[in-house]
């Protein structure tokens, strides 16, 4: 396996492509982050009444005790090691003394870094009995737009490969398609990084995808308008009706792409 160490330059920054000790250690932080994620996941669907606030600090002491370090906690001033968001919140919720009420949408959306590499995370879970099948809907809808998302990622294809796949399945899922945020890159110790990935996009717009690259692709859709307004606290981001949101990050390789953050057989 050869992984380059050139750098690409973009109008939006310099990417970064990464070699083996990147790989090696965003694999460790992608475990991490991903059995946090199962952690949180099981609390819910175990219908366990803690408060946000305590399910961050259980998150937190998790990523910790693991040897790896919550990425977003003080990150540009974010007090908390996971986001959380329900309802109407659609990303960067501030996790405080909530506990959920039968059928709330909740997002987990954390980071984890191990020696200054850095992997990504979010899902979407439904607490207890649903209140509509079209949130259930939803929520599955979003994570099969990741996927679709992930399966357009293939060397030499341009980056905007990737919103053209999201587009294309919201479109076909009568969800509206969240395209204010998006995806991006990851770099030593920044977890936000060129480039940006957006969830609406081209097949001739971007960069070419070589191997190296290490994004994160997030789609988010909501049942209602795609307006968004961040709240008095600077941080969380809300919709006027209830939204998802999934992310992976993924390393890209010569043949076949990593799912640095799979949850899947943990």
């Amino acid at each position: 396996m050869r992984l380059s160490t050139d750098n690409v330059f973009t109008t939006n920054g310099l990417i970064k492509l990464k070699n083996q000790d990147w790989l090696e250690k965003q694999r460790i932080a992608g475990k991490i982050a991903a059995k946090t994620l199962l952690l949180l996941e099981g609390f819910l669907k175990g219908k366990t009444f803690h408060s946000m606030a305590t399910l961050n600090e259980i998150a937190e002491r998790y990523i910790t005790d693991a040897g790896g370090i919550p990425t977003f906690k003080g990150y540009k001033g974010f007090p908390a090691g996971v986001c959380v968001s329900i309802n109407k919140q659609l990303v960067h919720g501030i996790p405080d003394d909530t506990v959920l009420d039968d059928g709330d949408v909740v997002s987990f959306d954390l980071g984890v870094t191990y020696q200054g590499a850095i992997a990504d995370t979010a899902l979407t879970c439904i607490f207890g009995e649903p209140k509509s099948d079209r949130h259930v809907a939803l929520v599955k809808s979003t994570e099969e737009a990741l996927m679709k998302g992930i399966a357009a990622v293939k060397v030499g294809n341009r980056i905007g490969s990737i919103g053209q796949a999201i587009t294309k399945h919201a479109k076909n899922t009568g969800f509206g398609l969240i395209t204010n945020y998006g995806g991006h890159g990851l770099d030593w110790n920044v977890p936000h990084a060129a480039p940006f990935v957006s969830n609406a996009g081209a097949p001739d717009e971007g960069i070419r995808i070589q191997p190296g690259l290490a994004i994160a692709i997030e789609p988010m859709l909501v049942c209602g308008s795609t307006k968004t307004r961040t709240l008095a606290d600077g941080w969380t981001v809300v919709t006027d009706d209830v939204s998802a949101h999934f992310e992976h990050s993924i390393f890209v390789h010569e043949d076949h792409i990593e799912i640095i953050t799979d949850r899947s057989g943990l």
